[in-house]
């Protein structure tokens, strides 16, 4: 069996309704929000990628994310679907000086999903932030009495769980964030070494939506806190660096989504370097636009002022061009 009759053999299983809708996709009733007494065929799924999308509720997701909310067993399908998109990635007929997906882009090697019950506790500081219980729990953000830091879990582009970062809730600890790693021992898991530039955070949840819609844009920010403020504001297609400087691995899962790019980075220094460097870079392969704004960070903006700032983003060329011009007067 072929991993695209092996995905349609799940679909048909678990859905219903199910109708091909040219030789890769499917169209099926909503296992979220449909409650059975409708007959639409809002939802989507890719066989030869794995990914799903409702058009009417947005519930969006990979294979395993699938199989994990509709309560079903993530190990029936698993290695073959983490076979599929390996392979998706290895055979896709790059450009000849195309960048190559690089380690943890998809990892094998990921942790279990349950250890992020440890950290089931909401982090009240961001609560006290504005940041709502909802999005919180949408994101698996959490807290870690062990070491006292706020927990943001890390996921490759698959959706699987690889890595924990946390957030020190003191001021005079360093470094602030951190990718765990002997910490892991803790509860009886090896030390692990990840590096963060590996990760997209927010990808796995954006790749689904990107995919299937036909004019999707993607909003690049820096950190996790702004990542889910502007996904609090509606923003949803929003995924985060991790820091201010674009790795190689970063730029290629860009370039796999295809999506223009809106670039929001933090208003310091560091921002405004990696704002330029990742404007030029990507403007050679992707359309995209700056974002500017009047706050030092996203998440210190309101949710009309973060609309506004998008709304009035600036194709990057035109962007440039103006940037000179205030520069050629000692403005910048």
């Amino acid at each position: 069996m072929s991993e695209t009759e092996a995905v349609f053999e799940i679909a048909k299983k678990y859905l219903t309704h199910v109708k091909r809708s040219g030789p890769e996709n499917i169209m099926a009733t909503c296992p979220f929000h449909e409650m059975g007494h409708k007959v639409t065929t809002t939802f989507t799924m890719s066989l030869t990628k794995g990914l799903f999308f409702c058009f009417s509720c947005e519930a969006k997701g990979t294979l395993p994310m699938f199989l994990r909310d509709v309560g079903m067993p993530r190990a029936v399908v698993e290695h073959r679907y983490n076979t599929l998109i390996e392979a998706l990635a290895r055979h896709r007929d790059p450009e000849p000086n195309a960048l190559k997906p690089g380690p943890g882009i998809f990892s094998t090697d990921p942790l279990p999903e349950g250890l992020l019950g440890i950290f089931d506790m909401c982090p009240k500081a961001l609560l006290e932030e504005g940041f709502t219980e909802e999005i919180l729990a949408s994101f698996d953000v959490g807290y870690d009495e062990r070491h006292q830091r706020i927990t943001y879990p890390l996921r490759d582009l698959a959706g699987k769980l690889i890595g924990i970062s946390g957030r020190t809730i003191y001021e005079d600890v360093h470094p602030k964030y951190k990718v765990y790693d002997k910490e892991l021992m803790a509860w009886g898991l090896p030390e692990r070494k990840l590096a963060k530039g590996s990760i997209l955070w927010n990808a796995h949840a954006v790749y689904p939506a990107v995919y299937f819609k036909s004019q999707p844009t993607l909003v690049l920010v820096e950190g996790y806190k702004a990542c889910m403020w502007l996904v609090q504001a509606g923003i949803k297609n929003t995924v985060a660096l991790m820091g201010s400087y674009m790795t190689y691995e970063q730029q290629w899962m860009l370039e796999r989504l295809g999506a223009p790019v809106y670039i929001m980075l933090d208003n310091d220094q560091a921002g405004r370097k990696g704002r330029d460097y990742i404007g030029k870079t990507l403007a050679k392969s992707l359309p995209v636009k700056v974002v500017t704004y009047d706050a030092p960070q996203p998440s210190d903006l309101g949710q009309f002022a973060v609309r506004e700032a998008l709304e009035g983003a600036l194709e990057y060329h035109c962007w440039s061009i103006e940037k000179m011009k205030e520069a050629s007067h000692g403005v910048w």
